[in-house]
């Protein structure tokens, strides 16, 4: 059984309201899609953020439709609208998980886009949120 390991801080501080990152590291089983969707929930209801970088470099996903968990990264409850949201990806978990957020439609639907760094996807959301890169 596979150990995941979940992480979360804020990247960008704006009066604009900021941009979070939460991180998860592991390889991937079935269980974790639930426990992802909640550390999602739990960390966002406690630290909202108008932006969320997913960094998953340190995880590896082939296959699953569990990891639907990641939606919540884009479900703005509060203002009730999409959260721009990136999710930070390489190799096999990037092809993985893209097609299968592409195949169920909710790369548009919910304003979500992949990067292959931090730094690539916190420019996407700062330009996607009307703000400078610095």
């Amino acid at each position: 059984m596979s150990e995941l390991v979940s992480g979360s801080r804020i990247l960008d501080r704006s009066v604009k309201g900021d941009i979070g990152e939460i991180t998860f590291r592991g390889t991937h089983e079935w269980t974790h899609g639930g426990l992802m969707a909640q550390f999602i929930q739990d960390t966002l209801s406690t630290c909202p953020v108008t932006g969320v970088v997913i960094n998953l470099l340190e995880y590896h996903y082939l296959y699953g439709d569990d990891v639907s968990g990641l939606f919540e990264a884009s479900l703005d409850r509060t203002e009730k609208k999409p959260r721009p949201c990136s999710i930070v990806a390489r190799g096999e978990t990037h092809k993985s998980l893209y097609d299968f957020f592409k195949s169920s439609m909710m790369l548009d639907v919910l304003q979500l886009c992949f990067a292959s760094s931090v730094d690539e996807a916190l420019q996407e959301l700062r330009h996607r949120l009307g703000r400078r890169s610095t």
